[in-house]
């Protein structure tokens, strides 16, 4: 058993603004968003609450992992500057606005796998980490990120998924196709569960986790 990744799964998405009424300044509470589906690729497309004004300004970030890797994309819209408006799309019932993306970044898959095998047994995340906190610093929506990933890795270990068949098909898959033994343990339980959240985290297939566990674990 082998499987491949998927195309997009785990989108995060923030914004924030504010609007200038005359001489009084409004700023609006940033709000996180967290969906399975990404509507544009090179753009942002979002539904907007069409009883606000259009006199406002926002900032969007959308974070994302594909195919390609984790994408961190960001977006401004200056009242309707940058605007274009879809009068239909087949996602959405009503009109909408398209947001060309102003920034785009690429991260490193290989980052996340570092953060977590630097300390392989800790059960939360490394805020100590200097690679994560060079994230949070990109995005907030890291932090999110990898609440999520320590949860999914925590559920295989100790959760719902402690029995899945998939952890102990990816240890036949290391011992065959690798070499690697392994010990009845809580220590390997650890390990393996982790490489699992990682897998389901980031879209990784089974050879491409291996290799991070040669190149990081054993």
């Amino acid at each position: 058993m082998n499987p491949g990744k998927k195309d997009v799964q785990d989108v995060y998405m923030k914004y924030s603004g504010y609007a200038v009424e005359g001489s009084t300044y409004y700023e609006f509470e940033p709000i996180h968003l967290q969906t399975e589906v990404l509507y544009g690729e090179s753009y942002a497309i979002l539904e907007e609450d069409n009883t606000w004004e259009v006199d406002t300004t926002f900032q969007y970030e959308v974070l994302y992992v594909s195919d390609e890797g984790i994408i961190l994309k960001k977006f401004h819209r200056k009242k309707l500057d940058n605007v274009q408006t879809l009068e239909s799309h087949p996602l959405f019932q009503s009109a909408i606005w398209m947001i060309e993306e102003t920034a785009s970044e690429y991260i490193n898959e290989e980052d996340i796998i570092q953060i977590v095998t630097n300390d392989v047994y800790a059960s939360t995340v490394p805020t100590n980490s200097s690679t994560y906190r060079y994230l949070k610093e990109r995005s907030e929506l890291f932090e999110q990120f990898f609440e999520d990933l320590y949860s999914e890795m925590d559920n295989y270990y100790n959760g719902a998924k402690q029995n899945s068949p998939e952890k102990w098909d990816f240890a036949n898959y290391l011992q065959t196709d690798y070499g690697v033994e392994f010990e009845q343990s809580e220590g390997a339980d650890i390990v393996l569960s982790n490489c699992l959240g990682l897998m389901r985290k980031l879209n990784l297939t089974y050879q491409e986790m291996a290799e991070y566990f040669c190149k990081y674990i054993l």
